[in-house]
């Protein structure tokens, strides 16, 4: 899978009430240019990430930062961001939903872009 392949999961159909299906699927974009090297050996697959909406960004009014508490570094760390593709979907959806990025997969042997799966889902 590349990084413009996403998945999208309709929240409509039948749902267990302890667990909520995803809104989306996706490998975290950016990674390359930001810090999730200096954490990547800590994320553990079930944690869950902080998602801040970035309107001044000048790629991407819609986008949105993706963040871990890293408990090594004593600090929150920009990893990347919620693809394009998907942002303005998810960013609006963070205006009337309680949603939560949700570690679904960590692999650091991939490549760059493929080492950190996230699901969007809600709380």
């Amino acid at each position: 899978m590349n990084m413009d392949e996403l998945e999208y999961k309709d929240l409509e159909g039948e749902e267990d009430d302890k667990e909520k299906e995803s809104f989306y699927e996706f490998f975290v974009a950016g990674v390359k240019f930001h810090k999730l090297h200096t954490c990547l050996n800590e994320v553990q697959v079930g944690e869950c990430l902080m998602m801040v909406t970035e309107p001044s960004n000048k790629y991407d009014p819609n986008a949105v930062r993706l963040e871990y508490a890293s408990f090594h570094l004593g600090e929150e760390v920009m990893i990347g961001y919620v693809p394009a593709k998907i942002s303005a979907s998810v960013s609006a959806a963070m205006m009337i939903s309680d949603l939560k990025a949700e570690v679904i997969e960590v692999n650091p042997s991939a490549k760059t872009w493929e080492q950190l799966k996230v699901a969007i889902k809600e709380t």
